[in-house]
């Protein structure tokens, strides 16, 4: 604005203009209405005709020329500015307007700049109203034009200023404010009457000038091309005229107030502008107003109509949020309001927006923790159509950081900016941050304090001097809990419990902290970590302060931190905000109410009077906490990972795709912020080695700036010891750490050093301990303690004491501002500890609870710092300080960020401890003697004081040799020391292998089998002095620490090869041979009283049935356990018995008639020894029942698995056609009535239908389509039917029913249709007319002489027959028999044992002119479809292809017999070929032979083809003929007389000869057999036996038989006639029979008929099947057996199933196998055991299980149990053993004692300890310690004396003073001083003077007096002189 238009007074302008801009920026942007309302003098009502503002009094007036419309400001600008109108000095109050002395009004339309007399004009806009009625009010804005630049769009509604204007009837009134810089309201003169915007004056009254919008305009976007526009449409009004557009888009800016961006005046009902980043920009709203003109005239318009509007950018949903810290997840979505372009870039074809989000506070200050987190620090916009005002979105999850600290509701912005590679729109646009308002939740730990003292979620404190397992904290909300254990700490006198062991579970991970299985002041506590999940484990372990103190983190937030000490530990459980009010246990219910905290387990609620009840409510029963049983696992929850996106994150980009993808896979929702510098130790604790890469990442705990890493460095790297002493390879091994390592111990710590890489959960279970303070079956008495204390503690001085070590300590000083009134508690606790204790060695052990305490309150307050940070800094600083380095490192060393860096002679976390101290070993384990039998000795535990754990901790051990009648030095090895504590430690003992001890040297006497001398060393430089450790077998030896380090041997032993054996000790390979000392100690004897082996009978009476393959184990035992062998002496025929038991007998299936009679079958006897290794015997007999099998109609027993071995149960096979328990009921196929139709027979295995004529299937339910046959006329339709066909009319011109047709349709070329009238028959013969419908006629018999047909007769039979056609059949096949007046052609029986095919189709003979079919296909007939028959024979006509040519395909395949049992199969190879030639006029002899083609050689075989062939006369109709049954291996024509009468169907007789042809075939071979002459043999085919040779000699007797052979001259012959009664060529012969033959006969000689092979009976209808058909089979023709459903073979004798059998089972019947001993199932496939496999055994042979592990014996019913079972305990399953009561463990090899046994004692039996040496008494309660403690000293260990206040030593012997004894003063008894002469007082403090000093002297020294003033003297007798004067 200062630079909108120059002017000569620039100063002025300047000065106006910026002074303007600033106000209204300021204030002129919020305007509300009611604003107006509140002014005085405004009226209050709508409406107020009278009101006072209307009279002239009421209001003023401005007259000022300037403030027209139509007056141009920019005169006064040039000329004078200050003359400018500027109405910021405008009174506020009523005004009217008047020009000229005219009325006027405020414009009500934008007027532009630099008019009204000012540069900013002030108008009056109607936006969406109108001006007032008469008597009317309303509350109106203003506005103010502004144009900021030159060039730049103008804004008529920059500014908005609240106007009230009332219509006073006949002038308008304004209630006008001062305005906020350079503004000028403006005034139009009125005319005759003033209409509202776009109305015009009409008759007086307003009317539209032009119609306004119909509806409000709608911003859409859209994209065009790689641009965002910006579409206004709307809908035009109807109007007769055409309207023009004018189309104002204008940007919002606030709520109340819009700028011009752009005008357009147009036709089109649409106004699109493009965002282009500077008048269009993201991030703003917009909206378009339209208002409409005359095209012709755009001097009115209509009122405008405004759009909604339309925000561009990016819009996130919800759009605010408000959270809580509960773990909740929220999704958000994030939309883009406008399309997203794809663009090119150098990855390519881009698309989508990649958005960078982030997380900051909106009060800018940084805090340390981000109270919001997000699952992706950057998502991807993908472009997608617009919808719903969204074109593109993507989603992300927000949840709230469970921060522990008290920041209140605290709020986040979350901002989401386009990433690199945005498109050029989104580069510049910053979005608007999603507000996200965090509720805090509180959040609280609980204490478990020393000995201890529990202060509840809540605050509330009270005392658990229980021990046992305790529910200490249980969530409702989430899988959440965490047991206690406690023990007794040792106090003198008070029975008081500290914790031990805490195990914590979150979901499937386990965490457990355990030094429960050991000794206060001596055990180091084990932590385990581990997953019963199939996720990894996401625990943390953190470890601070070396070790003393633990910290495990869980997801939720929670955590258990454990301060170790050596009596034990204190507890920390951090409740996370999600546990808020859903917490039980001994910590309470944490809702901020402590007097609800005494809550059950069932939810009821005790009193304070009732702590005792509430405690023991929470105990945990014996064996059922964590620390005893693992839980099972669930399924978890996925857990997402979530980031804390800073603002300065810096986002990924992947080439591949160019799509930013979220690179979070951190856990930030929980913040792990410590100020206690730590390790992170996780995987060194992992439970199984092999678990290792399933744990969670440790970058998924981000670590806070206060969290700090501890690097423990700890001065130098280890060195030599004594100039090169290397160390042992196994402890070089596990020391080869960074000096920043802190080398944690493993859970096996203490057990002996096997290969734990590969430990099995059995294994684990196996280290598990017994815990006896949960088997206490009474509460410990309250505790009652006073002051003072049995040592004479007071009160006075523990309050000094607890005071000097807590709150005069660095983190009670530093703290005391945060820690409060827990300050004062924590003293209160130490005076109760050191009450309870009597032991001023707990002074210190409240400091890690004030540290905790201190580090939470600190972390709680964070932001409260972070806001006071500039005054607070030093005092926080300092506090954290006090925590990362304890009592600022004690001056030994600096701290830094890690903690303290200790000075090189220092050590431990707070350099309290100086390396280079001595160390003291005061004694070893069990007084340095282990005896190799008993104890492991490959660790020694040493006991002494200053053991500090450093990385040069270590161990010196010395190999003694006895030598010389002394033991002198050996060699030397540095070995691995284990940190206990300042008072234990273990020392590694090197292998014995590693030494020089051999078999040779070591030989059982009085020496040790080794010898040691043991030194620590902290620094690896100062050693302790030495102690002895002796090695010794006790079998052999007796040994005592003695100076001279020798044992004893005993007597009764034996020393073997230099091994040491007690007597009575077997030999570890024999058992036979054992240690008899009386025979000899230097080798073996033999076992005089072995005892024979015991055998197990069976548990029940054994029992098998007849035919079982009968299988089962003995069992036997013997007392030394030597091996066992099994030997048969006498049992049944065919059973054995294996060397290990195992009896196999295969009962026999028939029982003799004597032991089955009565059906309950007989017994049979086995007996059999038993003997050992050392030939110890012993003979047993077993009795077996014997049971007949009860399965009926040849069923078959077999096992039943389901029962063991030896019970005899069995089931039953059914053949086919029985079923039922025992095989008791038939099967009848037939009940279900299964045939469709048909007749349904009952058959092995199931049923068969006989179908009908017609139908075919098994049920007989398909059709069998006749017409495929063409049974029908040529030319007459067929119509198949089910069951039948029809066939339709005859043709044209002819007669019948349409299967036979007589006629012709046309002329013939004969008399087809002659009658008798043409005298057509022989002379003399009788001619007889056919009866319609047939036509022709019908010749009588020659006359006697004469033969033929009636038409011709000649004397010559063979004359005549050439004049005889052969008849044509084609018809359907039917059962029954036909007698034909044709002649027939006889087919001998086939000699196979197939069945008959029926022909396929037949096959023309191409004319030699014609088209050839080379690919061998040819014309088909539909019957050649039909796979495998009806069951029916068909005879089939071949067709005529050719003048007097007839070829026909015969398929024949056979196996013919050629012996007694033997068959010749005789097969046609596929590509055979079958030629049948006939030689005729019309076809040479060089006819081509037919190609047989393929598909026909594929066919089923199963039957034989048949083919009648004939040469039919034209428009002859076939003739039905009896079915064709034989192979083709004779043909012959039998002619009756009959033959012979005259067929008045048949025209002109024709000269073709009717020519027997045979046609053999073998594979490759091919014979054609012509009457004409020799065939000529096919190239390629060979042939070796053939039914006539082509060229012969009478020597070979070419003709038949009694036939003259006439040779020739060319070396050919001439057979004569055939005999009288046969007919033939000379060479073939036939006998005549004057009778046609029946069906299955054969001519056989003249007139002489007989049955044809295979069949028999009078009439040769009886078909001979050899051998006979079974299992219901039908024989159907010689040899050929129809087989039921189910069966098949030549005689039926093989059963058909679907599947093969398997393992060896043969099939019986229909889908039935018969299967091999062992095998089931309905193929065999199953495998079973004569015994069942038990627990999971799979049987892998009949009488073999393979057992799973853990599992053995035949039937696997015998478990394993490694170690195996102790005490008379069973193994009840694999590795678990059941013990008896009184024993527990593994291997039942823990004895238990109702009252356990203390002090390292073990339970042998039931109440019975074996205490260790320093200990007695029944439960090892006692110590003793020789000599005896003295001054009140009490025995607490062997030897070792717990000496009340005021006496030290090992006796207790030695006085001990609290404070020194001064002056030479002598402590000689408790806080006793023993003054030297001069001196007196407690502290031998007070001199004495012998002559008491005068005149008030005090004595100072002894015999030494200070005298007043004025005296002197020894005595201070002597008075000064006073001067005077």
């Amino acid at each position: 604005m200062c630079g909108a238009r120059a002017a000569p007074a620039e100063a002025v302008m300047f000065r106006c203009a910026c002074a303007w801009l600033l106000g209204c920026l300021r204030v002129a942007l919020l305007w509300l209405p009611q604003h107006a309302a509140a002014q005085p003098g405004m009226p209050s009502s709508s409406s107020s005709p009278s009101a006072p503002e209307c009279y002239p009094g009421g209001h003023r007036v401005l007259r000022d020329p300037h403030r027209s419309v139509d007056f141009d400001s920019t005169e006064i600008q040039n000329t004078a500015i200050q003359d400018l109108i500027c109405d910021h000095s405008l009174l506020a109050g009523w005004y009217r307007f008047q020009l000229r002395n005219k009325p006027a009004e405020m414009p009500t339309s934008c007027v532009e700049m630099n008019r009204c007399g000012t540069q900013a004009p002030v108008w009056l806009s109607l936006k969406d109203t109108v001006l007032p009625r008469p008597g009317e009010v309303r509350q109106l804005s203003a506005c103010a034009t502004w144009q900021f630049f030159h060039g730049s769009a103008k804004d008529c509604c920059l500014f908005r200023i609240p106007v009230t204007v009332r219509n006073c009837g006949d002038f308008l009134v304004y209630y006008l404010q001062p305005t906020q810089g350079c503004m000028g309201y403006c005034a139009r003169e009125l005319g005759s009457r003033v209409c509202p915007a776009g109305e015009v004056e009409v008759s007086g009254r307003c009317r539209a000038a032009v119609p306004s919008l119909p509806s409000r305009p709608v911003i859409t976007p859209e994209l065009i091309g790689h641009s965002v526009h910006l579409h206004c449409s709307f809908i035009p009004p109807p109007w007769t005229q055409v309207l023009g557009f004018q189309v104002v888009w204008a940007r919002h800016i606030g709520s109340s107030m819009k700028a011009e961006i752009r005008q357009e005046s147009t036709l089109k009902p649409f106004s699109v502008v493009e965002m282009d980043g500077v008048h269009f920009r993201l991030g703003e709203t917009f909206s378009c107003s339209v208002s409409t003109f005359r095209v012709n005239s755009s001097h009115f318009r209509s009122a405008p109509r405004e759009s909604e509007s339309f925000y561009a950018g990016l819009k996130f949903s919800p759009d605010s949020l408000h959270i809580a810290e509960n773990s909740k997840e929220q999704e958000v979505t994030v939309h883009s309001t406008v399309p997203i372009p794809c663009y090119s870039s150098d990855l390519g074809q881009q698309c989508g927006v990649p958005l960078v989000l982030s997380v900051h506070d909106p009060d800018s200050l940084r805090q340390e923790v981000s109270n919001v987190v997000l699952s992706s620090c950057q998502v991807k916009i993908q472009p997608k159509a617009c919808r719903g005002g969204s074109c593109g979105w993507a989603t992300f999850f927000i949840t709230a950081v469970t921060d522990f600290t008290r920041d209140g509701n605290r709020p986040s912005l979350v901002a989401a900016l386009p990433g690199p590679g945005s498109p050029r729109l989104w580069k510049t646009y910053i979005p608007t941050s999603l507000k996200v308002v965090v509720q805090d939740v509180p959040t609280s730990i609980c204490y478990s304090l020393t000995d201890p003292h529990i202060i509840t979620l809540d605050g509330r404190r009270y005392e658990n001097h229980q021990t046992g397992t305790f529910v200490l904290y249980r969530s409702l909300a989430r899988g959440f809990e965490v047991h206690s254990r406690q023990w007794d700490c040792g106090s003198r006198y008070y029975s008081t419990a500290c914790n031990c062991g805490v195990a914590v579970q979150e979901g499937n991970d386990v965490a457990i902290f355990d030094m429960c299985n050991g000794q206060p002041q001596e055990t180091r506590p084990q932590l385990t970590v581990k997953n019963v999940g199939d996720e990894g484990s996401r625990v943390r372990v953190l470890e601070s302060h070396q070790g003393k103190k633990v910290t495990m983190l869980f997801p939720s937030g929670a955590f258990v931190r454990a301060d170790v000490g050596d009596w034990g530990m204190s507890l920390s459980v951090r409740a996370p905000s999600v546990d808020y009010s859903n917490t039980r246990g001994l910590c309470g219910t944490f809702d901020r109410n402590g007097n609800n905290d005494f809550q059950g387990s069932d939810g009821g609620f005790y009193g304070p009077d009732d702590l005792h009840s509430f405690i023991e409510d929470w105990r945990i029963s014996p064996g059922e906490s964590l620390f005893d049983k693992t839980p099972p696992g669930t399924t978890q929850r996925l857990r997402r990972p979530f980031c804390q996106c800073h603002r300065d994150y810096i986002p990924s980009q992947h080439p591949d795709t160019g799509m930013a993808d979220s690179d979070c896979i951190t856990y930030n929702n929980v913040d792990y912020t410590s100020v206690f510098p730590s390790m992170d130790t996780t995987v060194e604790h992992i439970r199984s080695p092999d678990r290792v890469g399933s744990i969670l990442e440790m970058s998924a705990f981000s670590s806070h700036p206060l969290e700090t890493r501890q690097l423990w460095i700890q001065g130098q790297n280890n060195q030599n010891i004594e100039g090169g002493l290397e160390l042992a390879g196994e402890f070089r091994e596990d020391f080869l750490l960074s000096v920043n390592r802190n080398k944690r111990q493993t859970s096996f710590q203490f057990q002996p050093v096997f290969t734990t890489q590969s430990l099995s959960q059995t294994d684990f279970e196996r280290f598990a301990y017994f815990f006896p303070e949960d088997h206490q079956q009474e509460p410990r008495k309250e505790v009652e303690p006073g002051w003072p204390t049995p040592s004479g503690l007071s009160s006075a001085k523990a309050l000094e004491v607890c005071h000097m070590a807590l709150v005069n300590s660095t983190v009670g000083t530093v703290c005391r501002g945060l820690l409060g009134r827990r300050l004062d508690e924590a003293v209160d606790l130490c005076m109760l500890d050191l009450q309870l204790k009597d032991d001023l060695g707990w002074e210190e052990a409240l400091l890690p609870y004030l540290e905790n305490e201190c580090e939470r309150r600190l972390l709680e307050n964070r932001t409260h710092r972070a806001s006071e940070e500039s005054t607070s800094a030093g005092a926080s600083e300092k506090v954290v300080m006090a925590l990362r380095c304890p009592n600022f490192c004690n001056g030994n060393g600096e701290c830094m960020e890690w903690g303290c860096q200790c000075f090189p002679s220092y050590s431990f976390h707070d350099c309290s401890l100086a390396i280079g101290q001595p160390v003291e070993i005061t004694d070893l384990e069990n007084s340095g003697l282990c005896d190799i039998r008993a104890f492991d000795c490959r660790n020694v535990r040493v006991f002494g004081l200053g053991f500090i754990d450093s990385a040069d901790l270590s161990c010196h051990a010395t190999r003694l040799k006895f030598m010389n009648k002394g033991w002198v030095p050996a060699e030397q090895q540095r070995t691995k020391a284990t940190f206990l504590s300042s008072k234990a430690l273990d020392c590694a003992v090197p292998s014995l292998s590693n030494t020089a001890i051999t078999t040779e040297d070591f030989m059982m006497d009085d020496k040790p089998y080794a010898r040691w001398e043991i030194k620590v060393t902290n620094d690896g430089s100062q050693y302790s002095q030495a102690k002895v450790l002796t090695i010794y077998d006790g079998v052999c030896q007796v040994c005592q620490a003695s100076r001279s380090g020798l044992c004893k041997l005993k007597e009764r032993t034996c020393n073997i090869d230099g091994m040491c054996f007690a007597a009575g000790d077997t030999n570890p390979s024999s058992p036979c041979l054992l240690c008899d000392p009386d025979k000899s100690k230097f080798s073996w004897s033999v076992n005089q009283d072995n005892e024979p082996p015991s055998f197990h009978p069976p548990q029940s009476h054994l029992r098998t049935f007849a035919g079982e393959n009968f299988i089962f184990q003995f069992a036997a035992s013997d007392p030394e356990g030597s091996a066992l062998l099994f030997q048969l002496e006498e049992g049944p025929k065919g059973a054995a018995l294996s060397p290990a038991g195992l009896l196999i007998w295969k009962v026999p299936s028939l029982l003799g008639e004597e032991e089955e009679g009565d059906g309950q079958g007989t017994t049979r006897s086995f007996r059999f020894t038993v003997s050992d290794e050392c030939n110890a015997q012993r003979t047993f007999s077993i009795e077996v029942d014997v049971a007949p099998c009860g399965c009926h109609h040849g069923g078959t027993c077999l096992p039943d698995v389901n029962f063991p071995a030896g019970s005899g149960r069995y089931l039953c096979m059914c053949p086919l056609g029985t079923q039922g328990e025992l095989c008791e009921e038939g099967v009848d196929g037939c009940s279900s009535a299964p045939c469709v139709v048909g007749r349904c027979v009952d058959a092995a295995g199931g049923y068969r239908c006989d179908c009908p004529a017609g139908l075919r299937g098994p049920t007989c339910g398909e059709d069998v389509n006749e017409c495929e046959r063409k049974p029908c006329f040529p030319g007459v339709p067929c119509f198949n039917s089910f069951g039948s066909y029809g066939c339709g009319p005859c043709p044209r011109g002819m007669m019948g029913n349409g299967s036979s047709c007589t006629g012709s349709a046309s002329p013939p070329a004969g008399n087809v249709s002659a009658t008798c009238a043409s005298r057509p028959c022989f002379p003399g013969v009788q001619c007889i007319n056919r009866r319609p419908p047939h036509v022709g006629y019908v010749c009588g018999r020659c006359p006697p002489g004469l033969h033929g047909n009636g038409r011709i007769c000649t004397k010559s039979k063979k004359e005549a027959s050439n004049h005889l056609p052969l008849q044509q059949t084609y018809g359907k096949s039917s059962r029954r028999s036909y007698k034909s007046k044709a002649s027939m052609l006889h087919l001998p029986s086939l000699p196979s044992r197939l069945g008959v095919d029926h022909l396929s189709s037949f096959v023309r003979r191409p004319h030699r002119d014609g088209p050839s079919h080379r690919d061998g296909s040819s014309h088909r007939d539909p019957a050649s479809e039909r796979g495998g028959g009806t069951g029916r024979r068909e005879a089939v006509t071949a067709s005529r292809d050719g003048p007097g040519m007839l070829v026909a395909v015969l398929h024949i395949e056979s196996n013919t017999r050629t012996g007694a049992g033997s068959r010749l199969d005789t097969r046609m190879n596929a590509g055979s070929r079958i030629l049948i030639s006939k030689m005729s006029d019309a076809a040479p002899p060089s006819a081509e032979p037919l190609q047989v083609p393929p598909s026909y050689q594929s066919k089923q075989k199963v039957q034989l083809n048949h083919v009648a062939t004939t040469q039919a006369k034209p428009r002859t109709p076939p003739r039905p003929v009896l079915p064709l049954t034989a192979a083709l291996t004779a043909v012959s024509f039998s002619l009756s007389e009959s033959d012979f009468s005259a067929d008045g169907d048949d025209a002109e007789p024709r000269r073709d000869t009717l020519v027997p042809l045979l046609t053999r075939t073998t594979p490759g071979k091919t014979l054609h057999l012509s009457p004409q002459g020799p065939a000529p043999v096919q190239e390629g085919f060979r042939t070796t036996a053939t039914a006539h040779r082509l060229l012969t000699a009478c020597a070979e007797q070419p003709c038949f038989p009694g036939v003259p052979c006439e040779p020739a001259v060319d070396g050919s012959f001439r057979c004569g006639r055939c005999p009288v009664g046969y007919t033939g060529d000379e060479r073939t012969c036939r006998a005549v029979c004057r009778h046609a033959c029946g069906r299955n006969m054969v001519c056989a000689a003249p007139n002489t008929c007989r049955c044809k092979p295979g069949y028999t009976g009078p009439n040769c209808q009886s078909v001979i099947c050899d051998p006979e058909c079974v299992n219901e089979g039908v024989c159907i023709a010689p040899d050929v057996c129809q087989c039921p459903a189910g069966f098949h073979g030549d005689d039926c004798q093989e059963a058909l199933c679907r599947l093969p059998c398997e393992n060896g089972g043969t099939c019986v019947g229909l889908q039935t196998c018969s299967c091999l001993y062992g095998f089931v199932g309905p193929r065999c496939e199953t495998m079973v055991c004569r015994r069942h496999c038990n627990n999971g055994g799979q049987c892998v042979s009949p009488d073999e299980c393979l057992c799973p592990p853990g599992w053995t014996g035949p039937s696997c019913e015998t478990a394993l149990c490694a170690p195996i079972c102790l005490n008379g305990g069973m193994c009840v399953r694999p590795n678990t053993c059941q013990c008896p009561p009184g024993f527990y463990g593994a291997g039942c090899q823990n004895a238990v004692c109702s009252l356990p046994c203390k002090n390292g004692g073990v339970c042998m039996r039931n109440n019975v300890c074996s205490c260790l040496q320093g200990f007695a008494g029944r439960r090892c309660e006692k110590s003793v310690c020789e000599p005896r403690c003295v001054n009140g000293g009490r025995c607490v260990g062997p030897h070792v004396c717990d000496c009340p206040s005021g006496w030290r030593g090992k006796r207790c012997d030695k006085p001990s003073c609290l404070q020194k004894c001064l002056n030479g003063g002598e402590c000689v008894g408790p806080n006793s001083c023993l003054c030297s002469r001069g001196w007196q007082g407690m502290l031998c403090q007070i001199p004495v003077c012998e002559q008491k000093c005068l005149h008030g002297g005090r004595c100072v020294r002894p015999n030494v007096c200070s005298c007043r003033t004025g005296y002197s003297g020894s005595l201070c007798s002597t008075r000064l002189p006073v001067a005077r004067g």
